[in-house]
């Protein structure tokens, strides 16, 4: 019985496929995680250069529709939808002089359904930016 199993168990054919049929899950899932990031990223960087353009234009003594518009025409690639914009103080109170704070926070929705459960579906960015009213 021994001698007839021996040509079988000393066989390597199919060893490499077997092995990659383990770590491809894993590589796959690593590089789909990699390009979220790297979506998450360019978001982030968008976000921020856009309430910088914003906390400029308040700077300026612009009003909040204003604002608003220079975020959104900022960020071309962003989600308005997605997009919640803070501006203290209220037109009334600014001054020149006075700082105005410029809050963005936006919810990017994870677009790769392995990552989605482990992630929870979204992931929020926020940026801040302060500059004093001329």
């Amino acid at each position: 019985m021994r001698a007839r199993c021996r040509p079988w168990l000393s066989d390597r054919k199919g060893q490499a496929a077997v092995e990659l049929a383990l770590i491809l899950p894993v590589l796959v899932l690593l590089m789909l995680g990699m390009l979220q990031v790297g979506i998450v990223l360019q978001d982030y960087l968008q976000l921020q250069q856009a309430v910088e353009q914003g906390a400029r234009a308040a700077s300026l003594g612009a009003s909040d529709t204003t604002i608003l518009q220079t975020v959104d025409a900022s960020a071309p690639n962003l989600n308005p939808a997605s997009l919640t914009l803070t501006v203290s103080p209220s037109p009334s109170e600014r001054q020149s002089g006075t700082a105005v704070d410029v809050q963005g926070t936006y919810s990017i929705s994870v677009s790769i359904p392995l990552l989605t459960p482990l992630l929870g579906g979204a992931l929020q960015v926020s940026s801040q930016s302060i500059m004093r009213m001329e």
